[in-house]
């Protein structure tokens, strides 16, 4: 699974195809949240973690968006509940309202979980994503990608600049 690999800070390697959602539609941020929390693996986290992971995000959500501007929402936790690192990816052509500080519409979703004691990887894989969703080009090419293999392919090819 995507998200065990030898610590890697590389976006690429630590989402897996599984867990990205190709087209979201105009829900509000609780329930887009809710639908990247649905796509973590059963096995692995189960409906109070769920909760939890839920909560922390939406308490980090009311002190200021994780929409960070230019069509982007970064939510993201620690929490010592969460065994893996994870990358869940959402994708809108239409954009939802997710109360972004630019108040634009978001387009671009990335879900990031990690366990607590995880703070480097954590840190170095936050500023990698905020690195490469800077780049217009990026996440204008991001959204023209039909299938998850593509989307990571598309990413690996940014990354390897």
């Amino acid at each position: 699974m995507a998200q065990n690999k030898n610590k890697t800070n590389r976006v690429y390697e630590l989402l897996d195809k599984k867990n990205i959602i190709m087209q979201f539609k105009n829900d509000s941020k609780e329930e887009i949240i809710m639908k990247l929390l649905s796509y973590l693996p059963e096995d692995k986290i189960d409906e109070k973690t769920k909760k939890d992971i839920f909560d922390a995000i939406m308490k980090r959500e009311s002190i200021e968006s994780t929409g960070i501007g230019n069509g982007i929402a970064i939510p993201h936790s620690r929490l010592d509940a969460v065994r893996n690192f994870y990358i869940v990816l959402a994708l809108s052509r239409d954009g939802v309202d997710f109360e972004a500080i630019d108040k634009k519409l978001v387009y671009i979703v990335f879900l990031v979980l990690s366990r607590e004691q995880d703070k480097v990887l954590y840190i170095r894989v936050l500023a990698r994503l905020a690195r490469l969703l800077h780049s217009k080009e990026f996440r204008n090419g991001l959204l023209k990608q039909k299938t998850p293999d593509e989307v990571i392919q598309f990413i690996k090819k940014y990354e390897s600049f």
